[in-house]
């Protein structure tokens, strides 16, 4: 697909033109009353939850529920660890409360519209490898305890963290008043993968209590809801989302694996190894000793070269993040990985060099991005793949291997308030 067709292939009555985005009107409503924002917080229906229970939260919808302000969404909870005899833990991979949730999900109007696998594998590994050192050490450190220092000599923590899901940080603002019930879901983790165990002392469990999604609610006037309601008796509404498809295999020394999409925009793939998790193994992702790595989309090889070096291996994850010699974000690590028992130092910032990269902050990859098509802010910039296949050989034995993958897709709703996604 070229910058100078139409999008015709995706059934879309948007980007149609070689029209410039920069030229396009604002998509966000444009209010004259500014008392119409207001910040919000919905407490969980679920209470307080064990791992591996989900805690479940109902934002308004419906008319009158106005918009959900892109990128503004975040999750308040309060941590209980339960510990014998004297507290010292944290959690796990880089000191993120977001250890806890394994799957994110958004249900508008009765469907499953995003569901994010693996969630905390992924959220630990972006913060790495998409942000900065200075954020680490000190808004994520703030909010959401990103690499603590030290184990938790205390029995509970409260923490703020901001919610990754597609459908709430898009360019447009989520309507909230086109569907007809909207439902977050975070399915919370095992103990063994969401808590380390910083002493002999064992971990038991943990609980979440005290939840809460906060986020910015903008309300037009009634006339303005109608409006766009009406409107779509002619259309639907439409907003790109970038989500991920995301899954694990046991760890083997020599992996083949085959990835169903079925996806119209595919923007690369990650991956990286755990070692066999226990209580006290702080969980990082390691390059599990790869020795080589090949990506064939639909049967098409991605790159020829192995990816045996781990300064090539950097580079093209870099590329999957668009961030390849970007000289703002910068990657992080922990100051060391203890293949064992974990101490003070796995849960410590340091810079990324090529050792704590490979064996504490790893991050494998490659790109099928296309290039940005400046002809609407509906441009699909990935390639469109129905199985994408990973050869991987490295020398771990034992473990688990995660994958994940970016991929774009068109969220619609009618002005039935039916929602449906264009793939």
């Amino acid at each position: 697909m070229s910058g100078s067709q139409p999008l015709k292939s995706y059934a879309l009555s948007v980007a149609q033109q070689d029209v410039p985005s920069s030229w396009m009107p604002e998509s966000r409503p444009r209010l004259a009353n500014t008392a119409a924002r207001r910040i919000v917080s919905v407490a969980s229906q679920s209470g307080t939850v064990s791992a591996g229970q989900p805690l479940l939260f109902q934002l308004p919808a419906n008319m009158g529920a106005g918009f959900l302000v892109s990128g503004s969404a975040y999750l308040k909870m309060t941590v209980n660890v339960s510990q014998a005899v004297a507290n010292s833990w944290a959690f796990k991979q880089t000191g993120s409360a977001s250890a806890v949730i394994q799957r994110a999900s958004a249900i508008l109007s009765g469907q499953n519209v995003e569901s994010v696998n693996m969630y905390n594998k992924l959220f630990s590994s972006l913060l790495l490898h998409a942000t900065n050192q200075q954020y680490l050490e000190s808004d994520a450190k703030i909010h959401d305890t990103v690499f603590p220092g030290a184990f938790y000599t205390v029995g509970s923590i409260t923490v703020s963290i901001p919610i990754a899901l597609g459908c709430l940080n898009a360019q447009q603002h989520l309507p909230l008043f086109l569907l007809s019930s909207a439902l977050l879901q975070f399915d919370t983790e095992s103990t063994v993968q969401a808590i380390i165990q910083g002493s002999a002392d064992a971990v038991s469990g943990y609980t979440v209590s005290e939840a809460s999604v906060c986020f910015e609610q903008l309300v037009p006037e009634p006339a303005y809801e109608q409006g766009i309601k009406a409107m779509l008796a002619s259309r639907v509404y439409q907003m790109k989302i970038d989500t991920w498809a995301n899954s694990r295999y046991a760890q083997q020394a020599s992996i083949t694996q085959t990835i169903g999409l079925n996806s119209s925009s595919v923007r690369g793939i990650l991956w990286g190894s755990q070692p066999l998790q226990g209580q006290r193994n702080a969980g990082h992702l390691t390059n599990g000793g790869q020795t080589q790595c090949y990506v064939y989309a639909d049967g098409a090889l991605v790159h020829n070269a192995n990816l045996s070096e781990v300064s090539q291996q950097f580079v093209e994850m870099n590329r999957v993040l668009n961030l390849a010699f970007d000289t703002s974000r910068t990657s992080a690590g922990p100051l060391a990985y203890t293949n064992g028992n974990a101490v003070a130092n796995d849960i410590t910032l340091a810079q990324c060099d090529r050792t704590n990269y490979a064996s504490g902050a790893y991050l494998g990859g490659l790109s099928l991005s296309r290039g940005t098509l400046d002809n609407g802010a509906f441009s699909f910039v990935g390639t469109p793949v129905q199985n994408l296949v990973i050869q991987w050989s490295g020398t771990a034995t034992t473990g688990e291997f995660f994958c994940f993958v970016p991929i774009q897709q068109i969220l619609t709703i009618d002005m039935a308030g039916s929602v449906n996604l264009i793939r």
